[in-house]
């Protein structure tokens, strides 16, 4: 078995909003950052599977934060994968601060996209990569749920543009946050403290597409949903803030 891979950071001006602490899809940067670096460095990152044009997609991911830590602060990032099938591949993340006390976790859910089909591909094909690389230790935190469809009011509208699109030629995770956040008051962000996020991926969103942002509040979470402009669901999230 392996061990944890370890990455270390420092809390630049850019990873921080107004409020002098890190974002939460500047936070999301990372970890997704971590997660290529060390598939890179073992031998199955974006790169190795484009040689049969397939590529990593993040299917459902959770994030959990205990405080938003402040710029200039240090901490480290500890992922490792614990388990894969078929269909999905789980990596694990731990966010220690410079104190060495744990402030956040995360689990994310990866699938194989078959960039001829844009359909996942059958995760066996890496199975020597992954049994190589699997590290005996659960995850940290409950994994991602699985959410419901929203039917709450409309919040926001939004076209796909350059600046939103990554090298899989889709939306990033990263805007789809930002639009979330974009979206409330801007005190919530200003008061937020711990709280924790989930989110399912469907469907991509690519290029020129009219979306649409619902959000339906359900008990302390508040329940999003980005639509396409034929109404399919592309991406749901929940954020419960604590």
């Amino acid at each position: 078995m392996m061990e944890k891979s370890i990455f270390k950071y420092k809390i630049d001006p850019k990873h921080v909003d107004f409020t002098g602490r890190m974002s939460v899809s500047s936070m999301f940067d990372l970890i997704l950052g971590a997660a290529g670096d060390d598939a890179h460095s073992r031998g199955f990152g974006v790169e190795t599977l484009a040689k049969n044009n397939y590529g990593w997609v993040l299917s459902r991911i959770c994030f959990e934060l205990d405080y938003q830590p402040k710029k200039y602060s240090d901490f480290t990032l500890y992922t490792w994968i614990s388990d894969y099938n078929r269909l999905a591949s789980t990596r694990n993340f731990q966010l220690v601060d410079a104190s060495g006390k744990e402030f956040g976790r995360a689990v994310s859910q990866w699938c194989m996209l078959d960039f001829n089909t844009r359909m996942p591909a059958d995760m066996n094909a890496m199975a020597q990569a992954h049994e190589g690389n699997m590290v005996d230790a659960p995850s940290p935190c409950e994994r991602p749920r699985r959410l419901a469809a929203v039917e709450g009011e409309l919040v926001a509208q939004h076209r796909v543009v350059y600046s939103d699109i990554d090298f899989n030629l889709h939306m990033n995770t990263m805007r789809y946050i930002d639009i979330i956040f974009d979206s409330m008051p801007i005190e919530v962000p200003e008061k937020m403290e711990a709280l924790r996020m989930d989110i399912n991926f469907m469907r991509e969103a690519r290029y020129g597409d009219d979306l649409s942002l619902w959000c339906e509040q359900r008990d302390a979470q508040r329940i999003y949903e980005f639509r396409n402009a034929a109404g399919d669901a592309l991406c749901r999230a929940a954020l419960e803030l604590k």
